[in-house]
């Protein structure tokens, strides 16, 4: 009787792992800046360059032009959702012969730095009441969260506390969490707000300290900080401007 529940529940588990591998949650980004006095030629090859080879399929990829942070004045280009298996796919076409040939002829003399390619994984267990539209925002303010070594699973009690107030308190909010799995600092996360415009970053309704205690207890708020100073090494954030003209998605 034993050995059949332990059977069970390992097939259940197989079952869980090939799902998980199967879904389609994976981003592929990086970030480029163009040469000093070359902006021009630069976004004249991007855009030439993905009407050619970015229009279709897997390659499609979306731009935004990061206008404050740390990195305010380069391009993001993210392509996505994929499964693992796409993400071959995308690099079998990323580095064909007449690919390669092109980027390297019309786009490539204009980069004159490049952060990535870095892949992330959406983090819908997390994510709260998240943007499902295909139709990209025309803003998108992205949260990063540095952790310190090791601190991942504590993280995920102090996200899952915070997804659990607002929807206690019947949030309006809405955020999509990201986790960086490949291709630059582990143990980095990000949480993305689509916005329409700058107005938008405006608060309303109840804060989130007012969430957590109303949730979790007084001093709830004060006990989720606490966890994350010891959680939480580093924050930082920037705002991305979408770019029609160079995305094809």
């Amino acid at each position: 009787m034993i050995k059949r529940i332990i059977g069970i529940i390992i097939l259940l588990l197989t079952c869980v792992t090939l799902v998980a591998q199967e879904s389609a949650n994976i981003y592929r980004v990086i970030y480029l800046k163009a040469k000093a006095g070359q902006k021009g030629q630069f976004l004249a090859g991007m855009k030439e360059h993905t009407n050619k080879f970015h229009s279709k399929g897997v390659s499609k990829v979306r731009t935004h032009e990061v206008v404050s942070g740390d990195k305010a004045g380069w391009y993001v280009r993210s392509s996505g959702p994929f499964t693992w298996a796409e993400v071959d796919k995308y690099e079998a076409d990323h580095n064909s012969k007449a690919h390669a040939a092109h980027g390297a002829k019309v786009f490539g003399p204009y980069i004159g730095d490049r952060v990535g390619p870095m892949y992330w994984s959406r983090r819908d267990d997390f994510s709260y009441n998240r943007n499902t539209s295909s139709k990209p925002s025309k803003l998108t303010r992205v949260s990063f969260t540095h952790l310190n070594p090791l601190m991942d699973g504590e993280y995920r009690d102090l996200r899952m506390q915070i997804k659990e107030a607002h929807e206690k308190t019947n949030s309006d909010d809405s955020f999509t969490v990201g986790q960086l799995v490949h291709g630059g600092k582990m143990h980095t996360y990000a949480q993305f707000y689509s916005l329409n415009s700058w107005a938008d970053m405006a608060s309303s309704g109840p804060s989130n300290a007012s969430r957590m205690n109303e949730v979790f207890g007084q001093g709830g708020w004060g006990r989720l900080m606490s966890k994350g100073q010891k959680i939480i090494y580093k924050r930082n954030d920037e705002m991305r401007v979408y770019m029609e003209e160079y995305s094809t998605r």
